[in-house]
């Protein structure tokens, strides 16, 4: 399980790495050497030692490399007495909310320990920080894997129990090679950067979660997402272990009728999945989930949100003065929209487990998805999900037909929860 997440700093935590390009570029020129900010940019995630080592044989420069560093050094003290760093917006608040919710955090810096202290003390990180690691003072830089297997040994945790966020090739490389699930943060401050080996990218930190960062964690060490937990009930991503009792449920005579698919069977359902796991889970970032007893761990039925494409005329369709048909799909030209799926198994009808999921599913859909609008489409001999979307506070909206059957469409909106 994800027990702690390691910062980079340098372009993620401050914007700092044009200031260092530009420091190396003045110190070196009265050397006569002139680098240009792309080869410095090639370094990011690495030491400024390093670099200078690169460039001293590079350029046959005969002065030793503590007057370089020295020199450097200067430059970038100049620079930053009269610009300063910026920071990088909501890394802080994204780091209270972490560690608000048990993770432990470090900071894994190629920096010097000094700029490293500075930064925190200057942004008011301390607090939610358990371990400040310089490169500076490790053998082997980036992108070698030492700094980050220095800070998991640090933070007491095992380097697959870590996820790392990185804005540099360097730095996402000796990630992988310390064997940690990995984001890269897009900087374009950063240069032109190769994050491919990144598990999810992301461009900006306002609206990054610990829940967000625990799904991609999971995802990278291949485990089915955690979505949410109510009292009683633990809502998660599919596994293809858990498609036996899926089947079991799909095929119970009350809830054939109303599953929205057609009979598989196991081995059909199971090769089903597994390119749904790729194409919802990973790639959309949503899909039908099982829904679990929190106590037992036993499925009890499949809760989700889906893609909705309408292919019949919706009829009667009014709410806030809106129409499903403005919302159509570039391509098929069809109306689109997100539509709430749930089922569950007879045995636990009727206590109350429904609604506690659908609403859950609903918040999560608001407030973690962003969507401004969940739709339900119930056919009309079902009066049980028909209860199910009322009690849930979903508003009948329309009327559409599905698959020869005459349905009613329901409607919950973001701001009316």
């Amino acid at each position: 399980m994800l027990k702690a997440v390691i910062f980079d700093m340098d372009g993620v935590i401050i914007d700092s790495e044009p200031l260092h390009a530009r420091a190396i570029i003045l110190a070196l020129e009265p050397y006569g050497v002139k680098l240009t900010m792309e080869y410095c940019y090639s370094f990011v995630g690495s030491t400024a030692k390093h670099l200078l080592e690169i460039v001293k044989e590079t350029y046959s420069i005969a002065a030793p490399l503590k007057e370089l560093m020295e020199a450097n050094e200067q430059a970038k003290k100049a620079l930053l007495a009269k610009e300063g760093y910026p920071s990088i917006p909501y890394v802080r608040e994204l780091m209270e909310s972490l560690f608000a919710a048990g993770y432990q955090l470090a900071i894994a810096s190629s920096s010097p320990m000094t700029d490293i202290e500075n930064t925190v003390q200057r942004l008011g990180l301390a607090p939610y920080l358990s371990q400040l690691v310089s490169g500076m003072q490790i053998a082997a830089p980036k992108p070698a894997p030492d700094i980050f297997l220095t800070a998991a040994k640090q933070l007491g945790v095992q380097p697959s129990e870590c996820l790392v966020i990185e804005d540099s090739y360097n730095g996402l490389t000796a990630a992988k090679a310390a064997g940690m699930a990995r984001v890269a943060f897009y900087n374009p401050h950063s240069g032109q950067q190769d994050l491919s080996c990144a598990h999810y990218i992301i461009e900006g930190f306002e609206e990054i979660t610990p829940a967000f960062l625990n799904k991609i964690y999971q995802h990278a060490f291949g485990m089915p997402a955690t979505i949410l937990s109510t009292d009683r009930l633990l809502v998660r991503e599919l596994d293809l272990s858990d498609l036996p009792a899926l089947h079991k449920i799909l095929a119970e005579p009350e809830v054939a009728p109303y599953s929205g698919e057609p009979s598989h069977s196991l081995d059909e359902l199971v090769k089903l999945h597994e390119a749904y796991i790729k194409s919802a889970y990973h790639f959309r970032g949503y899909g039908l989930w099982g829904v679990f007893l929190k106590d037992t761990e036993e499925l009890i039925g499949r809760f989700g949100l889906e893609d909705a494409s309408w292919d019949k005329t919706i009829t009667g369709l009014a709410h806030a003065g809106k129409t499903v048909g403005v919302l159509k799909d570039a391509n098929t030209k069809k109306p689109v929209a997100t539509e709430l799926g749930y089922l569950l198994a007879p045995d636990f009808w009727k206590k109350g487990y429904a609604a506690e999921c659908a609403e859950a599913i609903l918040e999560y859909a608001f407030h973690e998805l962003d969507l401004p609008e969940v739709y339900a489409v119930i056919s009309l001999d079902n009066p049980r999900s028909v209860k199910l979307a009322e009690t849930i506070g979903m508003t009948l909206c329309g009327s559409l037909d599905r698959g020869g059957k005459h349905c009613l469409l329901y409607v919950k909106e973001c701001g009316l929860q």
